[in-house]
């Protein structure tokens, strides 16, 4: 008998379920677990800044769409596994663009400068583990 030097690679990471059985066919030998529910919506979360950051490093049209697709199936499992209706995201989404506005190409903020006694704005930027990061007073 003949011993099968195997190579082991980690995933830790949800992927679609007609991957693992393609997976087997190709003679790979899958290690998984079923999520309870609390499980599945973290990993789906996780997943979701997954495949945005894979937008992100995209670098035309055509992989642009491939991923904005996977982030589109990551947010349809979410909406369904949370029991939440899509017209409830579209109805935040226009409450937002209502109030804040929509993103634009002249929009890009290098920084701000806000005034020191300015307590509300302040407490805002440091709260929330907001990525704003204080640079220096003018006056310091």
């Amino acid at each position: 008998m003949t011993k099968i030097n195997l190579r082991k690679f980690t995933f830790n990471k949800l992927i679609r379920n007609k991957l693992p059985p393609r997976m087997i066919e190709e003679g790979v030998r899958v290690n998984r677990n079923v999520l309870n529910k609390e499980q599945f919506i973290k990993q789906l979360k996780k997943k979701l800044v997954e495949e945005a950051k894979e937008v992100q490093e995209s670098n035309n049209r055509e992989e642009v769409i491939k991923e904005l697709a996977d982030v589109s199936e990551v947010i349809k499992a979410i909406i369904k596994e949370m029991s939440l209706e899509p017209q409830m995201i579209e109805e935040e989404r226009q409450i937002k663009a209502n109030e804040n506005g929509t993103f634009c190409p002249k929009c890009y903020v290098n920084f701000i400068e806000v005034a020191s006694d300015n307590k509300e704005v302040i407490s805002y930027l440091e709260s929330k583990n907001r990525p704003y990061k204080f640079i220096k007073g003018i006056n310091e």
